[in-house]
């Protein structure tokens, strides 16, 4: 394929956002938001600190090309700090998660692929109880970043929406808002339980995603024109 072809809907700026659904359409990395559907947790968990680099370095040049965008300092600033807490936040509330689950000594059991997956989705299902100890606590909200990470691209989505004259241009972006969120619920709920449905929901979520970039391209050129 012509890398020009990408550059005509997305600018050289924003490539580097590309790694986010790229990650998720290679989830045996273990360098994306979800756990991979191989289970290969341990892998996952000592990728932690490189994860959130490769988040910080993708989501640069979003909030970059975002700033001229929100009028609203305030909106812009809490954008930013949601989206960091969220990045930072995730890996380490993980980290607590698949310790409680690899700790058990059914999980280091020799267990065939659809029985430790079975085992993964009751005990990353079941609250814990004691939430006066600390890992136990901070397992209760293992799904916290992700709402952030939501209402981050909500927003960014709402202030793009807010800046496109064009209906069928708005009516486009929702429709990406709606991959992103549609894509993200799925992932999350059957990436390790059906792997034919969490490739077509990683798809998804890339499509939308990528529509995102596309208008954020779109919206800082007719600022830029309208500058001049």
């Amino acid at each position: 394929m012509d890398p020009s072809i990408i550059l005509d809907y997305i600018p050289k700026q924003l490539l580097p956002s590309l790694g986010i659904p790229l990650v998720e359409l290679l989830p045996d990395l273990c360098l994306g938001w979800w756990t991979p559907p191989s289970l290969d947790v341990n892998k996952y968990n000592r990728l932690k600190y490189l994860r959130i680099l490769l988040l910080i370095v993708a989501w640069f040049p979003v909030f970059e090309m975002l700033f001229p965008i929100v009028q609203e300092s305030s909106i812009y600033s809490a954008t930013v700090i949601f989206a960091v807490l969220s990045i930072i936040a995730r890996p380490l509330l993980m980290e607590k998660q698949i310790k409680r689950v690899t700790s058990m000594g059914l999980w280091n059991a020799v267990l065939p692929k659809d029985k430790r997956e079975a085992l993964w989705i009751v005990v990353t299902s079941s609250k814990p109880l004691d939430i006066n100890k600390f890992d136990e606590l901070a397992v209760r909200y293992i799904n916290s970043p992700t709402k952030v990470a939501g209402v981050v691209l909500c927003i960014i989505f709402s202030q793009l929406y807010e800046k496109l004259p064009d209906m069928d241009d708005k009516i486009k972006l929702l429709s990406g808002l709606t991959a992103c969120i549609v894509g993200g619920i799925g992932i999350g709920g059957v990436r390790h339980s059906n792997l034919s449905v969490d490739i077509v929901f990683r798809f998804v979520f890339g499509v939308g995603f990528i529509t995102m970039l596309h208008y954020l391209s779109i919206v800082s050129d007719q600022l830029i024109i309208k500058s001049l």
